[in-house]
């Protein structure tokens, strides 16, 4: 049987594969011979016209020269940064500074070509200054180690990294002595807390400049309670007996005490954080001193905005929390009128017979599945902006506003997270709201 060649498909084949191979005449070639860089600006079409000698890590930039596609490797200082030959012509290269910062600032950008030679091109990749962003443990002790993160922490050999603790004025500033650090990285340091420093904000130096802390050491601003009588809120409520108070490792006089008490995430009163402002005697907003003062007839709410929640919390490694949504909830007196607060109500969906009101969920063991602090206290900071949450996790509608922060309560209960079995204790202290930085 002879078998027929189809002539006509098997030329349309070969115009095919001719196609194919000629199609492309802008495909990328590494090519030889060495790289001229004429100028470099910014890849935004508006600031075309802008030369650059200098900018920060991580911008983007358009490189302007000859023969670039030559280059095989690029290295900003010491720093290899990531190259995309679909935006590589012999004339242009798109690329993003890297964001890494650099072991040895040289000024020079190092072209690396295919035949293994080196070009530079002077140019300087600025490092922001530090940014100094928490504190695991805003109160902790003069002695305690201190960690504090954020980014740009560069020790420079030739200008260590400095930590002082301004005080609310520079006259109590305190440095850091050397011998007290313990680790510096790019994004962490650890070091012992000094004697003689008092609250403030804290500054870290470095070759590239000053960063302020986006929050005070030792914060008393805006304190609703520490337990210790510094203010006249005092937890009220039904379960008020299953409340403990104690100075016992502290992190900074008496703080108080929820738990041990099992639970699997539902309904636990003795688990439960309440106050409710008021004294049984009238309206809870005629009361300006005292127990039971309403926490907006002394603190400022009018820019809640632009505030956050923060607390000092401790759990202990021996009862690990794994279950139930921590939710921090305020609450104007007239919402929970009606005995609301008496039933609980106010703290469930509408759905179930609650008012939608608006919350922070905080469930740190969601994503390990147990958590504790270590035997050790850390800072809990919540913006109140992120207060926007429902008893099942949804979002709700209904924002807070200034009225909203009459009472309070602390309870881990629901959230619409699933966890396991446990028995946890926890341990408050310095309730506050503060203004962000």
């Amino acid at each position: 049987m002879k078998k027929h060649i189809n002539w006509a498909l098997l030329a349309v084949g070969f115009v095919s594969l001719f196609s194919s191979c000629t199609d492309e005449p802008d495909k990328f070639e590494l090519t030889g011979g060495k790289p001229s860089i004429n100028y470099i600006r910014l890849q935004d079409a508006a600031s075309k016209d802008s030369l650059l000698v200098e900018a920060f890590t991580a911008t983007p930039i358009c490189i302007v020269g000859e023969n670039l596609t030559s280059i095989k490797e690029m290295y900003f200082n010491d720093v290899k940064a990531t190259l995309n030959t679909s935006y590589i012509t012999k004339n242009t290269m798109l690329l993003t500074i890297p964001k890494d910062i650099p072991g040895s600032n040289t000024g020079k950008i190092y072209m690396v070509t295919r035949d293994a030679d080196t070009v530079t091109y002077d140019f300087k990749v600025l490092v922001p200054a530090p940014v100094v962003t928490a504190m695991k443990n805003e109160w902790a002790k003069v002695g305690d180690d201190a960690v504090i993160t954020g980014q740009y922490f560069v020790d420079d050999p030739n200008q260590p990294l400095s930590v002082t603790f301004t005080g609310i004025s520079n006259s109590t500033s305190i440095k850091v002595p050397a011998e007290n650090f313990k680790s510096i990285s790019a994004s962490q340091i650890v070091f012992k807390v000094p004697e003689g420093v008092q609250e403030g904000q804290l500054e870290v130096s470095s070759i590239y400049g000053t960063g302020k802390s986006k929050f005070y050491f030792h914060d008393s601003r805006g304190l609703i309670t520490n337990f210790d009588g510094a203010t006249d809120v005092v937890p009220q409520g039904w379960n008020i007996n299953a409340i403990t108070y104690s100075d016992v490792n502290g992190v900074d006089g008496m703080y108080v005490q929820v738990g041990p008490a099992e639970t699997e995430g539902g309904w636990v009163e003795d688990l439960k954080l309440p106050f409710w402002c008021g004294n049984w005697n009238g309206d809870p907003m005629s009361i300006t001193s005292g127990p039971g003062i309403p926490l907006r007839n002394f603190l400022d709410f009018s820019d809640w905005e632009n505030m956050s929640f923060k607390m000092e919390l401790f759990i202990p490694k021996s009862n690990p929390w794994s279950a139930g949504a921590m939710q921090i909830l305020f609450v104007n007196n007239q919402q929970c009128a009606n005995d609301s607060w008496q039933n609980n109500t106010y703290i469930h969906t509408s759905a179930d017979g609650g008012l939608d009101l608006p919350r922070a969920l905080y469930n740190p063991w969601k994503d390990s599945g147990s958590f504790d602090t270590g035997d050790e206290w850390i800072t809990v900071t919540i913006p109140l902006t992120e207060f926007v949450y429902n008893d099942d996790g949804s979002k709700v509608s209904n924002p807070m506003s200034e009225s909203s922060f009459d009472s309070f309560i602390i309870w881990p209960i629901n959230g619409g997270v699933s966890g396991t079995a446990c028995t946890p204790i926890f341990r408050y202290d310095n309730i506050r709201v503060v203004p962000n930085l």
